[in-house]
């Protein structure tokens, strides 16, 4: 049997060694020792504050659940 496609890219939480940058809001810092969300994109990491991937995690709930709508019809 052919190997599924993957829908999601590359996530998970990592607690930060050094102090990063949010990717989605230059303006919010990620201390070292915080967690946060790091996605893999092709060759990229990027980082996300806590508060920048608890949105990023709801839009993709939306998202998946627009298309559990859209198999059911």
């Amino acid at each position: 049997m052919p190997k599924l496609k993957r829908l999601l890219v590359s996530a998970c939480f990592e607690t930060a060694q050094r102090r990063r940058q949010c990717s989605r809001n230059k303006g919010h810092e990620i201390c070292k020792g915080d967690k946060c969300l790091v996605i893999k994109e092709n060759m990229a990491k990027n980082n996300y504050c806590m508060e920048c991937a608890a949105l990023i995690i709801q839009k993709a709930q939306q998202e998946l659940g627009c298309l559990c709508d859209e198999l059911e019809e």
